[in-house]
């Protein structure tokens, strides 16, 4: 059974981690999953300091905003990204990496949008 078709199992509903500040979704296979990323996304802002800037970052858990089919894309796709987010503490991030890990994810929001 692959992960999309054990949370179409578990659950109509499509989650995500939506990161305010970049305005970031990250897909998750279920609320609490998503619920778990968007903890350990705001312990490390508040660990880091991140928090105190001008425009704070900050994780929740949400449904998924678009179709299901770009939902079952950014579950495969996101899975890694997941893994090297700072929060997880394989690699350290710096600027850049940041920068084009928004840039490369606007990007994909943007050509999903208009395969939609």
């Amino acid at each position: 059974m692959t992960v999309l078709s054990e949370e179409r199992h578990v659950s109509e509903q499509l989650w995500c981690v939506h990161i305010e500040g970049p305005d970031d979704f990250v897909a998750a296979v279920s609320k609490e999953a998503a619920e778990r990323e968007a903890s350990a996304i705001n312990a490390h802002v508040e660990r880091s300091g991140q928090g105190e800037r001008a425009a704070p970052v900050r994780a929740v858990a949400m449904e998924w905003p678009f179709t299901p089919e770009s939902h079952a894309r950014a579950v495969e796709s996101d899975w890694e990204d997941l893994q090297r987010m700072p929060h997880r503490g394989r690699q350290p991030a710096s600027s850049s990496n940041i920068l084009t890990n928004i840039a490369r994810r606007v990007k994909e929001l943007i050509e999903v949008a208009r395969g939609a």
